[in-house]
């Protein structure tokens, strides 16, 4: 596998941080520990030597591949664990550039010739499910929303949220459907958008347009 370069933005990772402030010290560390091992298995079970042969793939790239679920530590709360470990995989990748593709280390030729690796929103939150928990699920950002390939569970409107959930964006004037990002805490949420994967406050455009969310952890 390419070893894909990370940019972290350090002022933003206190809201992620927080989440795993109640977590015994083993549990907590135990969120990265395995971040090197699994960043050296395939990212995608279509071989490197194939990725970029004209025809062999369709415009977003090699599909992923199933990473191995995980052992939640002992002593630790299994739901409290898992939400924590999304948040931490979804800080592993700070930075990583917005691009519509299926996983991140791919890196065709952009408009200028250089390499563009990346993912897009709902690339992102199936890449971060997969990487996190070995939890696979559709990378469409509608059938993520709803349908029978909809991860999870869809909340009632007056259900409170949990690090972890997928919440779902519509357009500026409501009339469809068109993001997806993951809720961190009642103030922040983590998306890959325009300029790549940040922490965002959670304001404007992002509650003025919440469509629903869906719960994958519980």
């Amino acid at each position: 596998m390419r070893p894909l370069t990370r940019f972290l933005y350090f002022v933003v990772l206190l809201p992620i941080a927080a989440a795993t402030a109640d977590l015994p010290r083993d549990a907590a560390e135990a969120l990265t520990a395995d971040f090197a091992d699994r960043d050296r298995l395939p990212e995608s079970t279509v071989p490197d030597s194939a990725w970029y042969k004209s025809g062999s793939q369709d415009t977003w790239g090699p599909k992923a591949a199933h990473y191995p679920p995980v052992r939640v530590p002992a002593g630790a709360d299994p739901i409290e664990w898992k939400r924590a470990r999304v948040l931490a995989v979804a800080k592993h990748y700070l930075g990583l550039p917005y691009q519509h593709h299926h996983i991140p280390a791919w890196a065709p030729p952009g408009d200028a010739g250089a390499p563009t690796t990346g993912l897009d929103c709902s690339n992102f939150t199936s890449w971060v499910y997969n990487y996190g928990l070995g939890i696979e699920f559709t990378s469409d950002v509608h059938m993520q929303a709803d349908g029978p390939k909809a991860p999870g569970r869809r909340l009632s409107a007056n259900e409170p949220l949990a690090p972890g959930d997928l919440l779902f964006i519509m357009n500026r004037d409501r009339t469809k459907l068109t993001h997806v990002v993951i809720y961190v805490d009642p103030e922040h949420i983590i998306d890959d958008h325009a300029d790549g994967v940040r922490v965002r406050p959670f304001t404007g455009w992002y509650t003025n347009s919440f469509s629903h969310a869906r719960r994958v952890i519980e």
